[in-house]
């Protein structure tokens, strides 16, 4: 017998693995030709927007499909997640962010339902471990086998122990991804002349 998943839970999982799309921001140009917009600045319009709205939403109590109902008077998950992707965006390195990005989008999802049967860490754990060796070893990364090992290796748990809390104040999407990328950044350089 097939579970039944409810409507606003199966679009948040949607949503969640969906997210990577905005990574699409890597290939807007840096200058908007003869405008004289910077991606930057689409960037700060994109996060303002949603936190305005998630600000708006909060103060006028306003439902929205997909939320969790702890989640009525607070920040939502989806404006914690963009904000952790935006500061991606702004202070850490595409080769960093878009396997941080994809693991906290593709895990996170995998993270719940490994709790549910039983099969948690080791089910997240070996999942996230390989989405961010994938995408860390992308062609252009720069980065040799020993070096994604390692990097991968420190991301991993530090990702799952980021994820883990039941911390209502800040949402695990948030989390997830700038935990990581604030313990891979200074070690970035050090794991890559050292290996």
């Amino acid at each position: 017998m097939v579970e039944e998943v409810p409507a606003p839970h199966l679009f948040r999982r949607l949503f969640h693995l969906a997210s990577p799309v905005f990574l699409l921001y890597y290939w807007i140009p840096e200058d908007l030709g003869s405008t004289g917009i910077r991606r930057e600045a689409l960037l700060l319009l994109a996060v303002g927007t949603v936190l305005a709205v998630d600000v708006a939403r909060i103060a006028l109590r306003i439902p929205v499909f997909g939320l969790r109902k702890y989640e009525a008077g607070r920040v939502s998950a989806y404006a914690w997640g963009t904000l952790g992707l935006a500061l991606g965006f702004a202070f850490f390195p595409p080769v960093l962010v878009i396997p941080a990005f994809c693991g906290m989008a593709w895990i996170d999802p995998l993270c719940a339902w490994a709790r549910r049967t039983g099969r948690y860490p080791w089910v997240p754990a070996i999942g996230y471990g390989a989405v961010f060796a994938s995408l860390l070893g992308i062609p252009g990364s720069g980065l040799n086998p020993l070096e994604i090992a390692a990097l991968t290796a420190i991301a991993t748990p530090v990702a799952l122990l980021a994820e883990y809390p039941d911390v209502r104040v800040v949402d695990d999407d948030f989390l997830m991804t700038i935990v990581s990328l604030i313990a891979l950044w200074p070690l970035l350089a050090p794991i890559t002349a050292l290996l």
